[in-house]
């Protein structure tokens, strides 16, 4: 098998979709794989978010009308647009998992870099001793490490496995982000006590949801109940279960879940009740603009293996900034 290469403009590969397909291998169990470039199809007004919550509207609040757009950014700017990614897609039958339709499963990625001491000696070379491999960062539910965690343990949670998550609970506990929230908007969203961040994110459904971690029943996993049916891509909401549409985030995560403006939800209080959390906060970042290729809905989503848009030519390819043709204004 062989990962596809990328896509370096018109002239070299004047077919570059043809060309993608023949990196799509069928394995012994049923399944495919493919390794290779595609677009990135996380949207995110990146700069603003990080930016203290700097969004383009304050408050960030969407009109029904704009929440219900999946296909227009109203006021944000996304800043991974035109960027490609390398990635590497499987699909696998359920029953390569578990002999139950019906079960509910946790995963995470992790990466790992192999430790290296460089040993100073008197001639012209140095000698490098190679050692274990570490594990420096991880990833389940999207921008837990980023919006969750605080900036002093940030490094210690990339190095810690998902089965020793009950270090971090206070900071599910004690949301930073809400905290963030109240200050830059004078809003009053709960900071403490948020055990619905830990039973939403650290506890699987048949658990026990008391908002606590006991011995051993907290991993911050991405789960995915395997009873629920795929939704056709042309029906896919961007907010997922807040719009009804189950079978998005966090009931797994598809490329095309709006995974900010939920998260901004959710911490605002979506799952108990405030007044805050019944807001159409986000960042004005709907959906992933300027997705080429065929096999695509109206708003962007690739609807075939690997579910990642044709990757941008690196000759013509463009990143929207703000400000440009199709773009939001710099506020």
């Amino acid at each position: 098998m062989f990962a596809v290469p990328s896509n370096v403009g018109p002239l070299t590969m004047p077919n570059y979709e043809a060309l993608a397909a023949q990196g799509i291998y069928t394995l012994a169990n049923g399944g495919k794989v493919f390794a290779g470039q595609r677009d990135d199809t996380f949207y995110i007004d990146l700069g603003s978010a990080f930016d203290t919550l700097n969004f383009r509207r304050t408050p960030p609040i969407l009109t029904p009308a704009e929440d219900a757009n999946d296909a227009v950014n109203p006021f944000g700017n996304d800043l991974l647009s035109g960027y490609n990614v390398s990635s590497i897609a499987i699909e696998v039958p359920i029953s390569t998992l578990t002999s139950n339709p019906n079960a509910v499963i946790g995963a995470y990625a992790s990466t790992a870099r192999q430790k290296v001491r460089v040993i100073k000696d008197q001639g012209e070379n140095d000698n490098h001793d190679a050692g274990r491999w570490v594990q420096v960062s991880r990833m389940a539910n999207p921008l837990v490490n980023e919006l969750l965690i605080g900036t002093d343990k940030k490094d210690k949670w990339n190095a810690s496995d998902p089965s020793d998550e009950a270090q971090f609970v206070n900071f599910y506990l004690n949301s930073r982000l809400a905290t963030a929230i109240n200050l830059r908007f004078g809003t009053n969203i709960p900071t403490t006590n948020r055990t619905d961040l830990v039973n939403a994110l650290l506890k699987y459904p048949a658990q026990p949801q008391t908002g606590t971690c006991g011995r051993n029943d907290c991993s911050e996993l991405l789960r995915l109940n395997l009873a629920v049916a795929p939704t056709p891509p042309a029906s896919q909401k961007r907010l997922s279960v807040l719009a009804g549409d189950m079978a998005g985030w966090p009931n797994g995560r598809r490329p095309n879940d709006d995974v900010t403006a939920i998260a901004l939800r959710v911490v605002a209080g979506k799952l108990i009740g405030t007044p805050e959390g019944n807001l159409a906060l986000g960042d004005g970042v709907n959906f992933n603009i300027g997705a080429e290729g065929s096999n695509l809905t109206a708003n962007g989503i690739y609807t075939v293996f690997p579910y990642l848009p044709t990757p941008h030519d690196g000759r013509n390819r463009r990143h929207i900034d703000c400000g440009e043709p199709l773009a939001n204004p710099c506020n």
